[in-house]
């Protein structure tokens, strides 16, 4: 009854105010960006010399360069907007027309009819009625495709702004140092690590927010401090939090970067056969855990202060944390001790244990997140791309089963996602590959010899 007496929503009428906002943002976004830029040839050295004013310019020319990308974006949102309001449009004539064959098909009067000629009429009145229903039907899924094409191409806009949408406010944090520090897709701050960061120091004790205080004034550069925000946001306390700091303190700029894996763990290749899943798990942690991607990929482990011995590879140090990682996942007890089904360590990982895994405090998710298991719809696999990226934008990373038309056979790991393609790191041959939205949904993948999606663990 809804559908057939009730038009889809969002009003076309309210999707164009909507629109006309964003335009209004977009040209405000503009108007600031002119401001900025007039703010160092206003202070120049003449009227602020010295470090501090360097800095300030500086600052100021990296804020304008960022800023620069919210009147594009805020334009990308009301050019969405606008496509919906006119698809609504459409949505809403194609169910008043409905709604009017129906009516007039329910306005049963036969008048002067001969009772010969009432099959006929009947049959009739029971086609329109049909033809109705299938076009109010119809005119709800129209509205439901603009829908999700609007959300999905909103998401995509707003991705382009190079600003996080969330500062700490956390005493002793710079909102400068966290701007300068922070990048979307990769680096310490990518994802949701500031918006985890303000709810792990007020957890700390007032001697750990101390020492994270002093460790962020003393910090050489605004990468060191991203990477102290980063570990604590990924909930390390104690002495391993002072010794993950200290440690930083020690290393280059170079060996900053590459703490990062989507920088330095290429090559980083599954130990044998039924170990993807367990690799994939390994990956997933190091891109959430600092301390963890620490002790991989530099050989110092934050968590005991110990030192990997000499002649020791991140190649070593990889294989033997996934081995470990599959004897967990396959066992008849989790990490924390808790029962799980047991699975033959020759045939892989499951899925439900592996997303127990990504659950698990200390595991390889996002610290606080619960994961769960979904399984890719032939149908609509569109929507499963979407709820992929999505999670993906969000700052997660997403294990995927992939296989061939008879089966899953093969785990990878989504680390980013960007314009309409997801990045994946394959650990069959240790490297990242890029697929399309059309790739996934046409069943394409071409990935490690397999292309169908078949299960994805994404946040509950």
């Amino acid at each position: 009854m809804q559908i057939a007496t009730e038009p889809p929503d969002p009003d076309p009428e309210n999707v164009r105010d909507a629109a006309a906002a964003w335009r209004m943002i977009g040209s405000d976004a503009d108007a600031a960006v002119v401001d900025l830029e007039r703010v160092p040839e206003a202070i120049t050295e003449a009227v602020w010399e010295g470090e501090t004013g360097n800095a300030l310019r500086t600052s100021t020319g990296r804020l304008t360069r960022r800023s620069d990308t919210v009147g594009p974006a805020a334009r990308g949102v009301e050019q969405a907007l606008t496509t919906l309001a006119s698809a609504m449009s459409d949505a809403r004539t194609r169910h008043q027309q409905a709604d009017d064959l129906l009516r007039d098909n329910l306005e049963l009067s036969w008048g002067d009819l001969w009772p010969w000629e009432l099959v006929d009429w009947l049959k009739g009145v029971a086609e329109g009625v049909i033809h109705a229903v299938e076009e109010a039907i119809g005119a709800y899924s129209d509205a439901s495709t603009a829908v999700r094409t609007a959300e999905r191409d909103i998401v995509a806009a707003m991705d382009e702004i190079d600003l996080p949408d969330h500062l700490p406010d956390s005493p002793g944090v710079s909102a400068v140092s966290v701007v300068n520090g922070w990048d979307d897709d990769r680096g310490p701050l990518a994802g949701g690590a500031l918006e985890r960061f303000d709810g792990a120091y007020d957890n700390l004790s007032p001697a750990e927010q101390r020492a994270v205080r002093e460790a962020l004034a003393a910090a050489g550069s605004d990468a060191e401090r991203a990477w102290i925000m980063a570990g604590v946001a990924s909930g390390l306390g104690g002495a391993a939090l002072t010794r993950y700091m200290d440690q930083l303190g020690t290393l280059t700029p170079g060996q900053l970067r590459d703490l990062d894996p989507t920088r330095s763990a290429d090559g980083l290749i599954q130990p044998d056969q039924t170990t993807c899943g367990s690799s994939t798990l390994v990956m997933s942690r190091m891109h959430n855990d600092p301390a963890y991607a620490m002790w991989i990929l530099t050989g110092y482990n934050p968590e005991t202060g110990e030192t990997a011995p000499p002649g020791q590879t991140v190649e070593d140090r990889f294989k033997a944390e996934s081995l470990e990682m599959h004897d967990r996942t396959n066992s008849p007890t989790d990490r924390d001790g808790d029962l799980q089904f047991p699975w033959p360590e020759a045939i892989g990982t499951q899925p439900w244990a592996l997303a127990n895994e990504m659950s698990a405090e200390g595991g390889s998710g996002a610290p606080g997140t619960e994961y769960d298991v979904r399984m890719a719809d032939p149908d609509d696999r569109g929507r499963n791309y979407d709820e992929i990226a999505a999670a993906s934008e969000d700052g997660h990373t997403v294990p995927l089963y992939i296989g061939d038309t008879t089966r899953p056979g093969h785990v990878v790991l989504v680390t980013g996602s960007e314009d309409g393609t997801l990045t994946i790191y394959e650990p069959a041959n240790g490297e990242t590959v890029t697929v399309t939205r059309d790739d996934f949904v046409n069943g394409d993948l071409g990935v490690a010899g397999w292309d169908e999606p078949w299960f994805a663990v994404t946040p509950r």
